[in-house]
This record gives structure tokens, C-alpha cells and sequence, in this order.
């Protein structure tokens, strides 16, 4: 007789080859949506940065300037795998040529392909002593980027003999890729000059403070030749001139050098004319013929300045191509005691005209303080409070904002000094100069977005010992845990 207490089985055969189909059939459905998924990512996909950190999420400008390809820009990155910056310069590579499949990527490893190597080197004319190099190849011309120039180091502990090892604190990839390519991928090679024989700012110093030789160094990165240029005598500004940089003058131009600057800018000559509060360049009366206004004077602005910095932090900017990317990133301009520089009373703006705009300006809170030279040397007058204007653009010739080679084009700023060595890195000082030369140059494929912000690095220290203990974790403690969690669960299932 059946023990009526004996309790059936929980599933019958048919039962268990039912589920066992089911499971079947849902692996394979799983694994049909993968394998459809990634058909439809191929064609249809995009990528995100999830951090605003993201070592290598491309800026506004880098994009901008890959937007603008229309020919194939060769890299080489002619690297050994071994060395610590190898992955993060092939990454970032990558991103460019996901962007725009134009920037064709090569990848010589010169340790193990030497024949490879060899063939590289002999197509650049590189020293036998080359290593680790990133090649820029477009319109016959190349940028080669050395290890050295891509990183930032913190020499201070070495220095003391707190540290026996450099660390790496910055990485300037894609400062460097997109000034190269910005540079071999522009057919043309634009000539810019920098007026010397008046106490100008030295565009050769890289070192002191007030030197321009950061200044310079971006023009170069940025595809433009510079020489220095003096008008005394005979000397004429030479008729290849792209762009004439005059960085606060402290002598005035004599009536021979004003009439041959007044002659270029007739002709449609493009100038960056830079006035600090304490530089005497003679030229007011050349460009109030052109509508511009400069103050003798020096500016603050309470709501604005830093205390005891002397410094103006200017937010108020104007829809213009050269600082709108700076308003729509809300970006700063950080200048040094600069002076005021607005549109002439009672200029008119109509067609015949040169077009003045006002591009930067301090809050109402500015205040503009006139130096009496001749009495005491602490006296001051208040000139004017409220909004006072610091910069200005000046273009006539041609349509606003459209590039146009017969047009003249100016930019005129209250502040020499925020471009110095010293300064230039400061707020978006760096991001204006950039902005303010492609503009003059008429370039406005590299105009509308803003340069890469600075990299943040976290170091991780990690012993032999804790590389050992996070090895066997790895390789045994969570596959044993998984396996161990499968078999409990089987075993509760069989019973």
C-alpha cells in the first residue's frame, strides 16, 4: 500500500525537460539581442563621458577644429609600448580619429619593428637618437611632438632631495594634438609680426615674468611664423604681414612709423595692439580716425577685483566671435590694472564706417581713476563709474564676422600684461589669446569653442605585497566565491 505521508516529487521529468528548454531558449534570445545590439552600435552609436574629469573627453575647440577637416591628416605615434605615456597618447588619439575618420592613426613600435622604424625615421628626417614621438602629416608640412613636451612635472621635491623620483602632474595631449593639427591641416602658413624699438613686451623671453614668450609659443603651436619688425627709417611693414602685434610700446611712434602703420591699416591690415597703464604708444589720434577712445587711466572695479591684486576679473562680454565662446563657457578674463578702451563719442556706425565693438567690459561697480602726473604723486581723479568698456574690435571692408581677406580688422585692449608670461595661463587669458589671433587672421574654422582645462591626476601607491593580496583576489577569492555560491545553490535545488 502507498505511505499515504510520502510526499510526490516536486517535478516530474517532462516538467524539468520543459524548463530546461525554456532556459535554452532564453539564453539564446539573450545572446540574439546582444548580437543585434551590437549590429545596430556599429552603425548607430555614440560616446559619452560620464565625468566632467575624463582624461580624454574632447573640448569644444579640439571639436570644432576636427569639424573643420576636409583632407586626410596622418599621425604617427612613434612610440615604445613600454613607456608610461604610451596609453593615454594612443587613447586620446583614438577619440580624434572616432570624431573624424580623416585623422589616420599609425602606431610604430621602434622596439620591436625596427625595419618599420627605420623607414619613419628616414620620411622625417629624424636624428637616429629619436624616441617616443607623435608625427602630424598634412598639405606637405609636419608637427612632431617630443615625450617631454606633453608633460607638466613637479621638480620641487626632487630639488630639495625630498624625493628621489619626478612626478608627472600634468598631461598636455590635447593642448599639443589640436595645435598641431590646427597647424598641418591649414594649407597656408600666415606671417605675423612683432613690433620691437619701443620697450615692447620681448615675444624671444620665456622666462621673466613680463616676457612674451609663451604668447609667442602659441602663435607658433598654432601654425603662424613670427619675426620681430622694426619701422625706423625705411623700413616699411613687409606686404606678406598676416598680423602686426604692437604689446605696449613705452616709447611713442614717431609721425614716419604712424603714417606707415596708418597705411598698412588702410590696406586692410590686421592689428593686436595691446596698451598697458603705464605705456605711451602716441597713437590716440590714429585710432580715434578709426572710432576708438583710449583712456588715460587706470581701472578697478570693487565688485570684480581680487583684494590688493590689482587685478580685474572681467565676466561682461559682447556676442562676438573672439570672446562669445568665453560668455557662453563663463569664463573670466583676468586683467592687470588696465585702462579704458571704448568706442569714440559721436562715431558713427553706418556702412562707410569702421564697425567698433565693445568686447569686455567691467561690472557697474568699475570705476576709472585718472593719475595726475604733474602734482603729487597720490592724487587721483574719478573719471567715470559704472560700466566702462576695457577692449574693443574694430573691422571695416568687409561683412562682420565673415572672412574676408581685403578687410581691415583690429583689436584693441586696456592690458598688455595679462598676455605675459606671468599671466597668460591665468583665467582664460590663454583662451582669448587663441581666440583673438584666428580671428584677426581669418581663421574662423578654429573660432567658437574653448581650449582643453587643466588635468587633474590621482596617483595610486601600491606595494609588492598589496599586488600580491589584490592578484589572488582577483584570480581566486571572487571566482571561488562565485563557484562556491553556484554549487549551494544546485545542492538546495537537488534536494
Amino acid at each position: 500500500m502507498r505511505n499515504e505521508t510520502e510526499q510526490p516529487a516536486s517535478f516530474s521529468a517532462s516538467r524539468r525537460w520543459g524548463q530546461a528548454l525554456n532556459f535554452v531558449l532564453a539564453v539564446l534570445a539573450a545572446a540574439a539581442l546582444v548580437l543585434l545590439a551590437n549590429h545596430l552600435a556599429t552603425r548607430h552609436y555614440a560616446r559619452v563621458a560620464w565625468t566632467d574629469n575624463a582624461n580624454f573627453k574632447l573640448s569644444p575647440l579640439t571639436r570644432q577644429v576636427l569639424q573643420s577637416l576636409t583632407n586626410t591628416v596622418r599621425v604617427v605615434v612613434y612610440y615604445d609600448r613600454a613607456e608610461a605615456l604610451y596609453t593615454p597618447v594612443t587613447a586620446l588619439l583614438k577619440e580624434y580619429s572616432l570624431a573624424n575618420p580623416r585623422v589616420e592613426i599609425e602606431v610604430v613600435n621602434y622596439v620591436v619593428e625596427p625595419a618599420k622604424a627605420e623607414l619613419i625615421k628616414a620620411r622625417y628626417r629624424l636624428t637616429p637618437q629619436a624616441r617616443d614621438l607623435v608625427i602630424f602629416d598634412a598639405n606637405g608640412k609636419t608637427k612632431v611632438i617630443t615625450q617631454s613636451d606633453l608633460s607638466e612635472y613637479d621638480l620641487a621635491a626632487f630639488v630639495v632631495g625630498r624625493d628621489r623620483d619626478i612626478r608627472r602632474t600634468g598631461f598636455h595631449g590635447e593642448r599639443l594634438f589640436t595645435s598641431a593639427l590646427a597647424t598641418v591641416a591649414d594649407p597656408a602658413t600666415p606671417q605675423a609680426y612683432f613690433l620691437t624699438g619701443h620697450g615692447e613686451h620681448d615675444h624671444g623671453n620665456s622666462s621673466h615674468d613680463v616676457g612674451y614668450g609663451k604668447f609667442a609659443a602659441l602663435l607658433l603651436d598654432s601654425g603662424v611664423r613670427l619675426a620681430p619688425l622694426r619701422l625706423a627709417g625705411t623700413n616699411t611693414i613687409p606686404a606678406d604681414s598676416r598680423l602686426l602685434i604692437v604689446a605696449a610700446p613705452q616709447i611713442p611712434l614717431d609721425s614716419s612709423e604712424q603714417e606707415k602703420l596708418e597705411k598698412y591699416l588702410q590696406g586692410g591690415g590686421r592689428m593686436l595692439l595691446l596698451l598697458s597703464y603705464n605705456s605711451r604708444s602716441g597713437l590716440e589720434p590714429l585710432l580715434a580716425r578709426w572710432g576708438v577712445e583710449i583712456g588715460d587711466n587706470t581701472v578697478i572695479d570693487e565688485r570684480n577685483s581680487p583684494p590688493a591684486s590689482g587685478s580685474v576679473l572681467v565676466n561682461q562680454f559682447d556676442p562676438h566671435p573672439v570672446v562669445g565662446p568665453l560668455a557662453s563657457a563663463r569664463l573670466p578674463l583676468q586683467l592687470v590694472l588696465p585702462r579704458s578702451i571704448g568706442r569714440r563719442a559721436g562715431h558713427q556706425q553706418n556702412a562707410d564706417a569702421a564697425k567698433v565693438t565693445e568686447l569686455a567690459a567691467t561690472s557697474e561697480a568699475g570705476l576709472a581713476v585718472r593719475r595726475v602726473r604733474n602734482g603729487p604723486q597720490s592724487s587721483a581723479l574719478r573719471e567715470r563709474q559704472g560700466v566702462i568698456p576695457l577692449m574693443i574690435a574694430v573691422e571695416k571692408g568687409g561683412i562682420a564676422g565673415v572672412a574676408d581677406a581685403g578687410a581691415t580688422r583690429m583689436i584693441v585692449a586696456g592690458d598688455s600684461y595679462f598676455l605675459d608670461n606671468q599671466m597668460i595661463e591665468a583665467a582664460a587669458n590663454r583662451e582669448f589669446a587663441w581666440q583673438a589671433a584666428n580671428w584677426l587672421l581669418d581663421r574662423p574654422q578654429f573660432l567658437g569653442g574653448i581650449g582643453p582645462r587643466p588635468v587633474r591626476e590621482h596617483t595610486f601607491t601600491i606595494t609588492a605585497a598589496k599586488m600580491r593580496r589584490l592578484f589572488w583576489i582577483l584570480v581566486a577569492v571572487i571566482p571561488g566565491a562565485s563557484l562556491a555560491l553556484g554549487l549551494v545553490v544546485w545542492i538546495r535545488r537537488q534536494r
